[in-house]
This record gives structure tokens, sequence and C-alpha cells, in this order.
């Protein structure tokens, strides 16, 4: 029986469970998206490590949530 890989989850085959899998997705999904940088407003913060954030305009670096910023 196959089943369908999702994204990026794909990597985990039809191990974990599919609720696990497609949450891991929507994850992903936000944390590699450019964020929005708390000092110059601007979309230009990414995710550097676990909790630490650079915004690529004003060159700071700070720290937020591990997976995306709020």
């Amino acid at each position: 029986m196959a089943t369908k890989k999702i994204a990026s989850a794909g990597r985990f085959g039809v191990r974990y469970g599919k609720r696990i899998r497609e949450a891991v997705v929507s994850i992903e999904k936000k944390q590699k998206q450019k964020q929005t940088c708390p000092y110059c407003h601007k979309k230009t913060a990414k995710r550097m490590s676990k909790g630490i954030w650079k915004c690529k305009k004003c060159k700071k670096k700070f720290t937020g949530g591990a997976y995306f910023l709020e």
C-alpha cells in the first residue's frame, strides 16, 4: 500500500502518521518564510537557528520564537 508524500514531510515516508506530518509541513512552511523585523518593520527577517533571527535590511540580530515571529 503506497501513500502520498506530503511536501517537506515526505522525508518521513509512512512513519509517524498523517496528522503529525501535516503539522510539520505547516510549521516548516511558516518558518522558512521571511518574517517582519521588529526594528525596521520590513519583511526581511530570516531564521538563522532555533530562536535566532537576522534582518537582512537593518542587519540586526535578535531573538524571537523558535519557529516563527509573532
